[in-house]
């Protein structure tokens, strides 16, 4: 879920985080340490449930504690809960998070340099509170900027606390949220993301996590692992370097073009493409494809299904044959995607294509088309690894 954040009356200033001996994190210019209540450094374990297209990780907010549901999101940067008192929320299932019942919560004032982390969307005018503003295609949210206590819990029942947490208490949230959507955490790689502020005092700044194909029992759950330990590793890994882009909270990689079959289907017909014009975004559900690129996959897709589509569309109720679709990135890495990744299994029994034609010359590799596969991000080596998994089996 790529955001436009934007500043309300001031811009923010950068400040990048880096990983301190020992474990610890140590963001440049601000003096404090983040390290877990309870852990030595090892992996923070959570899990990861279906929620209509998105998926939702939970987390404890304040003391006592308040269980948020938040939509996992490697688009965006920071964490934010809907938040009391509300001038505008969106309805929500679960008691919303109050932090006057917190004895943990603190805001932020504009003078702290956590105020001002990339990412965060903070602004200051007028007065000492620390406020926010992030907008995403679907929907914003704004309040202030304040630090917490979380926690998450790993299958197995094994809880890992960290104070201080940077997160944005949110007052007025709008959007096609859902009612269990009860906020976003952003896994970007801004310095006030979740997995920025807690990885390095885990074993470092990197995560893995394995997404369910659409339409997954919402009662099954898989994994997420921060940290030490979480490295996708053995047979079948397929490993890529991202790219370093202005955009320093997006993940991205250079694809060359979209294999069907044996045919193989250039990103450009007019020379080669754009370091880093591809971004991989659990927030965002479909693949979002250049027009011109998405035209021609298309055609190559419904000549080599048996079936007829639907109408005008990439929606099949008949056989698809053995459709095998090859991403093909920069330096040889090439990701093997089967009808799991590239279809979606509708309640009528259909099945629709995954990507979808956009007006940018950028892509976006959306949720849908990572299921089913166990995916290792590591901000500090700049790496993203993909491993073939039932991801319905690793809870």
């Amino acid at each position: 879920m790529a955001p436009t954040i934007f500043l309300l009356l001031a811009l923010f200033s950068i400040v990048e985080s880096t990983a301190g001996e020992g474990g610890g994190l140590k963001l440049e210019l601000i003096r404090h340490r983040l390290s877990p209540d309870n852990v030595s450094p090892m992996a923070a374990k959570s899990q990861i449930w279906p929620e209509t297209s998105q998926f939702i990780v939970k987390i404890a907010v304040g003391t006592p504690p308040t269980e948020v549901h938040a939509i996992f999101d490697t688009g965006s940067d920071l964490f934010w809960a809907q938040c009391r008192p509300c001038v505008k929320c969106y309805r929500q299932t679960n008691p919303i998070y109050d932090p006057s019942k917190s004895s943990t919560f603190r805001t932020l004032s504009c003078k702290s340099p956590q105020c001002h982390l990339t990412g965060s969307g903070a602004a200051c005018s007028g007065t000492d509170t620390c406020k926010y503003g992030y907008g995403y295609g679907s929907g914003s949210t704004q309040g202030e900027l304040a630090t917490e206590k979380m926690a998450v819990t790993s299958r197995s029942g094994a809880t890992t606390s960290f104070s201080g947490v940077v997160f944005g208490c949110g007052h007025n949230n709008s959007g096609t949220f859902n009612a269990n959507e009860m906020g976003l955490i952003g896994f970007g790689r801004g310095a006030v993301s979740f997995v920025s502020q807690i990885g390095p005092s885990v074993g470092g700044r990197k995560f893995s996590l394995c997404l369910m194909p659409y339409n997954t029992d919402p009662r099954i759950s898989s994994s997420l692992s921060i940290g030490s330990g979480s490295e996708v590793k053995g047979p079948g890994v397929i490993t890529a370097q991202l790219v370093r882009t202005s955009d320093q909270t997006s993940y991205s990689l250079t694809l060359k073009g979209i294999s069907v079959g044996k045919t193989f289907v250039p990103y450009s017909t007019s020379g080669p493409p754009a370091k880093g014009n591809a971004i991989l975004d659990t927030g965002t559900p479909p693949t979002l494809l250049p027009k011109e690129l998405y035209g021609r996959l298309a055609a190559e897709v419904r000549r080599q299904i048996p079936s007829k589509p639907i109408d005008d569309t990439l929606c099949y109720k008949g056989n698809l044959g053995n459709l095998v679709m090859t991403l093909h990135f920069d330096g040889g890495v090439n990701l093997r995607l089967s009808t799991i990744q590239t279809f979606n299994k509708m309640p009528d029994g259909s099945f629709c294509f995954t990507a979808m034609s956009v007006d940018d010359k950028d892509a976006l590799i959306g949720n849908s088309m990572m299921a089913n596969f166990l995916v290792g991000y590591d901000i500090d080596n700049m790496t993203v690894s993909f491993k073939p998994t039932d991801c319905t089996k690793i809870g």
